[in-house]
């Protein structure tokens, strides 16, 4: 597999993940705006509260801003390391297709080999046998021209 295409892969993740870091920063804006509204409320209440009651109640918004703010950072970091891990595991998955591709083709190429090696092992068979067969009708020849020189010898004896 080409970087073109880990590449490829990469940036889809990234773009899905940023999708959802966005409406994850969208629900804590809309958080933070109900936060900001609840505060202006209890600013223009203070008029009929006691200032110790507004005091409180600002504190206690601030720290739930604090806290809502700490889960979102940590929910942030929880998905920038998810898809870390989503991307380490699609470049192994992508090297492992890339290994069983290239054993693959080594394989191919033996057995193209093998299959050459075996066409010139079936030649040289071939080749031997009409040289076998070549030798044995030399050799009937040969015998062939003995007896008959011996058969000549023969009749003028």
């Amino acid at each position: 597999m080409d970087n073109n295409t880990k590449k490829k892969i990469e940036s889809e993740v990234k773009k899905t993940v940023d999708v959802e870091i966005a409406q994850e920063l969208s629900d804590f804006r809309a958080q933070l705006n109900h936060l900001q509204h609840s505060l202006s409320n209890t600013g223009q209440n203070s008029g009929q509260q006691t200032g110790q009651q507004n005091q409180q109640q600002q504190n206690q918004l601030m720290q739930q801003i604090q806290q809502f703010a700490s889960q979102a950072q940590n929910q942030l970091q929880q998905t920038d390391q998810q898809l870390q891990q989503s991307i380490q595991q699609a470049i192994q998955t992508l090297n492992q297709c890339l290994q069983y591709a290239q054993t693959n083709q080594a394989l191919n190429q033996i057995n193209q080999v093998v299959g050459q090696a075996q066409q010139q092992f079936n030649q040289l068979g071939q080749q031997q046998g009409q040289q076998g067969q070549q030798g044995q009708q030399g050799q009937q020849q040969m015998s062939n021209q003995q007896y008959g020189q011996m058969g000549q010898q023969n009749q003028l004896q």
